[in-house]
């Protein structure tokens, strides 16, 4: 009796063990698979013009032009005798030097200016709309 629990035991555990191996496999392929996945897709959300890129086929270019329906225009030629090719974004294998994108305008002086224009408009009428109810 003590002999068949103990190998009941043994079975058990060798059955735990190669879950729980199955467990790790299967863990550690997924998570380094979803961080490239999360890098791939800041990659492409960067793209604009004047990055410099390589695509999957080892061309190496310039973004001339980023499209709405997700196709890029890329220089590969000089930028005395441009070479424009039309690729696909999901082409795109290597950013090599990106560009800093724009950032957002600031308001500027003429923005007060404006303002004022506006309150003497808003004055002008209220003087227009005094005289017209007064007569």
């Amino acid at each position: 009796m003590f002999a068949s629990a103990l190998a009941i035991s043994q079975q058990t555990i060798m059955y735990i063990v190669i879950g729980v191996v199955l467990v790790l496999m299967i863990a550690l392929s997924i998570i380094p698979q979803r961080k490239r996945k999360k890098q791939q897709e800041q990659m492409m959300n960067s793209l604009t013009v004047g990055t410099k890129i390589m695509t999957i086929g080892r061309m190496v270019g310039k973004i001339a032009q980023v499209n709405a329906d997700n196709t890029l225009v890329v220089n590969v030629g000089t930028d005395d005798n441009p070479t424009l090719i039309v690729i696909d974004r999901q082409a795109v294998g290597l950013v090599l030097e990106a560009v800093a994108a724009p950032a957002p305008a600031a308001p500027e002086a003429p923005a007060a200016e404006e303002t004022t224009e506006t309150t003497e408009t808003v004055e002008v009428v209220e003087e227009v709309v005094e005289e017209t109810t007064e007569e």
